[in-house]
């Protein structure tokens, strides 16, 4: 199959596939944008509809590791390349590319939801998600791991794939910023046994967070310092 003729329903999910949905709802976001077609188009191409729509998925990460694995993955899902907008900013352009993100779920960030194709695929996959959201959202705590993101149905989605792993969460009461401008966060986090099957079945590849882990555990079975 061409890869221009992929779209939300044939799309095959693996595991490259999760970690870009997972990086988009996260750091990323998709766009849609009008722009007026310029005289010189216009001459080489006459149109009666002057209004050119133009269609953005883009990621917002300083962590190269992060960075150059979004490229791979999206050369690999899409055989598209990507490009660098601003310093941490790289977009991928494309209606198709657009359409198929918009269709499965990864929407704005109080909107944005885990499809059921994802839910129900196969732990490798699930695992790739998970890695994928916590390296974006996720950050070594006090004896645990936490993530907080603003969106509620997520949150849910987030902690029962964690489940399928026997991986244990706390749900905390919704963070209300004094400033009504802020937003409400919903915070989750992983304690102590559950840091262990965290570290063997999911796990980093953003480097510091990584670090960050494997000092965690260490501290948690008693080999720190050994």
């Amino acid at each position: 199959m061409k890869f221009d003729k992929i779209n939300s329903k044939n799309i095959k999910i693996t595991q490259e596939f999760a970690r870009l949905h997972a990086h988009i709802c996260a750091d990323g976001y998709i766009e849609k944008t009008y722009s007026k077609r310029s005289k010189k188009s216009l001459i080489d191409h006459s149109r009666k509809n002057l209004i050119r729509d133009r269609y953005y998925v883009r990621y917002v990460n300083k962590e190269n590791i992060l960075v150059n694995q979004f490229i791979k993955d999206v050369k690999s899902v899409f055989g598209r390349k990507v490009t660098k907008l601003r310093r941490f900013e790289y977009e991928v352009c494309g209606k198709w590319i657009y359409d198929i993100f918009y269709n499965l779920g990864a929407l704005k960030s109080y909107n944005w939801f885990v499809p059921s194709r994802i839910i129900n695929s196969n732990k490798l996959v699930k695992k790739e998600w998970l890695k994928a959201i916590f390296d974006d959202e996720g950050y070594i705590a006090k004896n645990q791991i936490g993530l907080g993101i603003v969106n509620k149905k997520a949150i849910n989605q987030i902690q029962k794939l964690l489940k399928n792993f026997k991986i244990k969460t706390k749900l905390y009461k919704p963070y209300i910023p004094k400033n009504p401008k802020h937003r409400i966060v919903y915070r989750i986090s992983i304690q102590r046994e559950n840091v262990l099957k965290y570290f063997k079945y999911i796990g980093f590849s953003h480097s510091k967070k990584r670090k960050g882990l494997l000092k965690l555990v260490n501290k948690i079975s008693g080999t720190d310092g050994i």
